[in-house]
Formats: C-alpha cells, sequence, structure tokens
C-alpha cells in the first residue's frame, strides 16, 4: 500500500545560496500580496471573482514587464504555489473554515516556499540535496526513505537557520490482523496505557527543551 510521509532536514545554504532562497522567499511574498490585492480589488469594482486559472495567466503577463523581470530569476514553481496557496486561502474563507486571507509580512518569524518535483528537479544526491534554481545544498539527513519525492518546502527560521521538508511517497506493508483488540489510555504521568498492562513512559519533550527554547 502506498502512502504518503513528510521528513524536514537541516540543510546548509553557502552564501549565493541563502541569497537566492532569501529572493525566492520576497518573491512568493510578493505574488501572494500583489495577486490578493487584485483578486480584492476586482471584487469590490466589478463584482468578478478571480480563481486561480485567472492569477497564474496575469502572473506570466507579470512577469514579462519591465519593472517585474526580477521573478524570472527564481524557482516559477514556487511562485505557482502561492498562487495555490491563496487559492485555497480563499477556498478556506468562502467554506466558513478560516477568516479572509491577509497579507503576508517580511517580518514574519519563519519564512517559507514551497516548489514541486518535476522532472527530477528535487532529487538526493549523498550528503546534499539538489533543489530548483538552487543548486545543490548541503544536508544533514538524520533519516533515510526509499520513495518518491512530491515536494519540497524550504524554510529559514528567525535565527537564520534554513530547513527542507519533503513530502514522499512510500510502499508500506500492511500487518495482518487476526481479530485482537486492545484498549489504549492516554494520560500525563505515562504517555499510554493498553489494556494488556503495557505502558510507555512520558518522554517529557517540552521540559527537557524548555532551555534550548527559551535559548532559541
Amino acid at each position: 500500500m502506498e502512502s504518503t510521509k513528510g521528513y524536514k532536514y537541516r540543510i546548509y545554504p553557502n552564501k549565493t545560496q541563502q541569497n537566492l532562497i532569501n529572493r525566492t522567499l520576497g518573491c512568493v511574498r510578493f505574488v501572494y500580496n500583489h495577486f490578493l490585492a487584485v483578486r480584492r480589488d476586482e471584487w469590490k469594482a466589478n463584482k468578478v471573482s478571480i480563481n486561480y486559472t485567472k492569477s497564474s495567466q496575469l502572473l506570466t503577463d507579470l512577469k514579462r514587464r519591465e519593472e517585474t523581470a526580477w521573478l524570472n530569476e527564481v524557482d516559477s514553481m514556487a511562485l505557482q504555489e502561492s498562487l495555490r496557496n491563496l487559492d485555497r486561502a480563499y477556498t478556506n474563507f468562502f467554506e466558513k473554515r478560516s477568516k479572509y486571507p491577509r497579507f503576508k509580512s517580511k517580518h514574519r518569524h519563519s519564512q517559507s516556499y514551497r516548489t514541486r518535483n518535476q522532472s527530477g528537479g528535487i532529487r538526493m544526491a549523498g550528503n546534499r540535496i539538489k533543489l530548483p534554481k538552487i543548486g545543490l545544498v548541503k544536508i544533514k539527513q538524520s533519516r533515510f526513505f526509499d520513495g518518491k519525492i512530491h515536494s519540497a518546502t524550504v524554510s529559514r527560521t528567525a535565527s537564520g537557520k534554513y530547513f527542507v521538508s519533503l513530502c514522499v511517497s512510500e510502499e508500506t506493508e500492511l500487518l495482518p490482523n487476526a481479530g485482537g483488540k486492545v484498549g489504549l489510555d492516554v494520560g500525563l504521568k505515562c504517555f499510554c496505557t493498553d489494556s494488556n498492562g503495557h505502558t510507555v513512559e512520558n518522554p517529557r519533550v517540552l521540559r527537557h527543551l524548555s532551555r534550548k527554547l527559551a535559548r532559541e
């Protein structure tokens, strides 16, 4: 059976790669805010709703303009994903799952952009990972997988650290169930206790990492 899993790693881009990642973050934020304003103003003026397809066409025109030609310097798929995120935000608003979309600020503590894997643009290569437009970036691969990478989310924390989160599809083996049942009780002293008397200790992650959290 095929299942989708997420893997997050810290990456160590060089100065040139950091600059390109930072520019991509800025371009993604610009595209999101620009088309949020376009969609808002078009509805206010003409009561016309602009969808993702129309936004994508307008983005192509925007990249052809001399004053915004710098959008061509970054990963085009990341810009498209920004439009999809905006469209998803509108869908959530219309279906009453969230508030009206808000403009993104460059002063947010954490910044990220998402890109898709097309024609092997995202792949592992030894102790490095290849990212579209960025190239091969050194990675701390703490976990390994055997599957297909669908997308990658590159993020930068407030402290200047960079991470990549991969969405991977893998084949998993379903374990047979002979009809047995077990009950689980989740608590504070023990993480959980099953009906057979087995217990799992509470890792108390927050307590153990409180000093590091305060330092970060």
